[in-house]
């Protein structure tokens, strides 16, 4: 048996700390004695959940453990390796969620509320075929080279430097998907 002592949960994380499926026998500060193998934990209540030996549940505030004793001869070891997964699927899942808010935020940078709702189609259609793409004002701007303006059709694609060589095509690459969007 191991003595884990008490140890603020502020300084480890309650799961890592009492591991899903692990056992312990906790003596509490009003002197009573509660064993059993955690079920889990919940690190915005500081609790942990204890299931004892007639499969009871019990709700454990960590402020109310006195000492902490784990019991590893009770435990299954498979259970750890799972609890490993489980670990690392939340920081899994936690990254993707991260990443998610990310693109949430990237894509509400490309809204413009000014614009019409034609707009934002050929504005969102360009930023797909092009990646530079940006608003100015009720304007789209393709590449720092082409501008197209209000109604949003073919013949309202310019280059923004007429005199330039090499941007024909850009230009012609670009009213072309104008021009695929439905009534323009």
């Amino acid at each position: 048996m191991a003595d884990a002592g008490v140890v603020s949960s502020t300084q480890m994380s309650l799961y890592a700390k009492y591991p899903i499926s692990s056992h312990w026998e906790f003596k509490l500060k009003n002197g009573q004695f509660l064993k059993g193998e955690v079920y889990c934990t919940d690190p915005v209540s500081d609790l942990v959940v204890v299931q004892d030996s007639e499969k009871s549940i019990q709700m454990v505030s960590v402020s109310m453990i006195d000492t902490a004793t784990r019991d590893e001869t009770n435990e299954d070891t498979t259970i750890e390796q799972s609890t490993m997964e489980v670990v690392h699927a939340k920081k899994a899942l936690e990254e993707r969620e991260k990443r998610a808010i990310r693109m949430a935020q990237e894509s509400l940078k490309h809204l413009n509320p000014k614009a019409e709702p034609k707009g934002q189609l050929v504005f969102d259609r360009l930023l797909k075929a092009c990646n530079e793409v940006v608003w100015k004002n009720k304007s789209i701007i393709v590449l720092d080279e082409i501008k197209v303006d209000p109604p949003y059709t073919q013949d309202d694609c310019k280059l923004l430097q007429p005199s330039a060589s090499g941007q024909q095509g850009s230009l012609d690459r670009v009213q072309k998907i104008v021009s695929s969007i439905t009534g323009a």
